[in-house]
């Protein structure tokens, strides 16, 4: 389960429909299974079909997350014109493991679908050794 509230997940959309038609990419940060903050990130590799963290950008986020006491809780991308599920690509490339920040889980895989741009979708994931598996999204209001 990943717990984000209302205000976080409309930060999110609004960074997926900047970024359109490219892929956006973020950070969740927060306690084991709660979103607490959204760090939008530069895609170094703006396309249609993939993205890239920047790699300083990414290393100040994670100094900063860890400073802050917080670990992270996922990670978020847009899928332009596609579902809200796991790609091939995104399988390939499920590297985040919570790991990197003791006594959390591994991160979970925020998709949100904008091929209904006035309509965005986020669906949660884990994906582990090419295995995909739904993460219920629960979204509390403000």
């Amino acid at each position: 389960m990943l717990i984000i509230n209302e205000d976080d997940l409309q930060t999110i959309f609004a960074n997926c429909s900047r970024e359109y038609p490219n892929e956006a990419c973020g950070i969740l940060a927060g306690s084991p299974g709660v979103v607490e903050q959204v760090y939008a990130m530069t895609n170094a590799r703006p396309g249609l079909a993939s993205y890239e963290m920047d790699p300083e950008e990414q290393f100040r986020v994670m100094k900063a997350i860890r400073r802050s006491g917080l670990g992270i809780v996922g990670i978020y991308h847009s899928h332009p014109s596609g579902p809200a599920y796991p790609s091939g690509i995104d399988v390939e490339r499920a590297y985040w493991p919570g790991t990197l920040f003791p006594n959390f889980p591994d991160a979970a895989y925020m998709i949100v679908s904008l091929a209904h741009p006035s309509n965005p979708a986020a669906r949660t994931f884990a994906i582990s050794d090419g295995q995909i598996s739904e993460v219920e999204l629960i979204v509390r209001q403000a």
